[in-house]
């Protein structure tokens, strides 16, 4: 008490440093709360709108804007008590995270990636007297009754019949040939014509599939007789089998009809370029031998 102002006066500031220190600790410890805190900020927001050094700071050092944002620090200000917020960019997803994908990637990076002509491009739009002429009523039946999928076909790009992968595809429509001759040959001249007819008409549809690409009217007529025959080829085929009874039909017939079917079905799965090209091919092959088989064996009781 006796002491002068002078004397007093370091006591006042190392007490005043104390307090200021006090208070920059108790705000460090809360703001450490919010530092690894992440947002997303939503493009209409007030902070996006009040924030141009950060846009300006993402264009100028990354060739894209992250969508996610990472409160660093804030100090309280004057103005009216709210936090002015700054901001660090980061990575929209962890490293761990970002490896494991990474790993998924590779192991199913064989699979072929693309979709459909069908769910590319929609319901066809071509299906007019012009393209189909009498056979307008049909093809707009077989377009109604499978809402559209029924006459989209496979894009092919980028094989061509000038190319050896295209010439490859369309010389397998040649084992309908042979199985057709070999059939009309030893006698039945209605189930071997039938397969000679699939296969020359399975040979001009996948011709101009190939030479005109996606969305033309010409592919879609040549895929409606293609249709007609395929399917006549099939029925007898079908007969046969009931002729004999499902139970006479030799197993490597059975056999070879369902690995025909799966191909045909993995076609659909991948409807595009090189996959279709693969399991159709599969298909022609395994069904022209199932003919074969089937004819053959309808022969055999015929003669027995």
């Amino acid at each position: 008490l006796t002491m002068s102002k002078s004397g007093r006066r370091p006591h006042v500031i190392l007490f005043l440093a104390f307090a200021l220190y006090r208070s920059e600790v108790a705000h460090a410890l809360q703001c450490s709360k919010y530092r690894h805190a992440s947002f997303v900020v939503p493009p209409t927001s007030s902070l996006t709108r009040s924030a141009p050094a950060v846009s300006k700071r993402v264009t100028s050092s990354h060739s894209v804007v992250p969508r996610r944002l990472q409160l660093q620090s804030g100090r309280r200000g004057r103005n009216n008590g709210r936090i002015p917020l700054h901001f660090s960019l980061k990575h929209d997803e962890d490293p761990e995270i970002s490896s494991a994908k990474n790993d998924d990637d590779e192991r199913t990076s064989w699979l072929p990636s693309g979709d459909s002509s069908f769910a590319k491009y929609g319901r066809p739009k071509d299906i007019t007297s012009d393209s189909f002429g009498p056979l307008l009523p049909i093809a707009e039946a077989v377009d109604e009754a499978t809402g559209g999928w029924g006459l989209s076909y496979a894009d092919l790009h980028p094989a061509t019949p000038r190319t050896t992968v295209g010439q490859a595809f369309l010389a397998t429509n040649f084992f309908y040939a042979a199985a057709g001759l070999w059939l009309g040959w030893n006698g039945d001249w209605f189930f071997g014509g039938l397969t000679e007819i699939a296969g020359i008409v399975s040979f001009i549809y996948h011709y101009t599939q190939l030479e005109f690409g996606k969305n033309r009217s010409e592919v879609r007529l040549a895929l409606l007789i293609d249709y007609f025959c395929a399917g006549s080829t099939l029925l007898t085929g079908g007969v046969y089998m009931l002729q004999a009874g499902i139970t006479s039909v030799p197993i490597e017939s059975l056999v070879s009809a369902a690995v025909a079917v799966a191909c045909l079905s993995l076609c659909w799965v991948w409807e595009f370029g090189y996959p279709y090209i693969f399991w159709h091919s599969l298909w022609h092959i395994t069904s022209a031998y199932t003919g074969y088989l089937i004819g053959q064996d309808h022969l055999s009781k015929i003669a027995g």
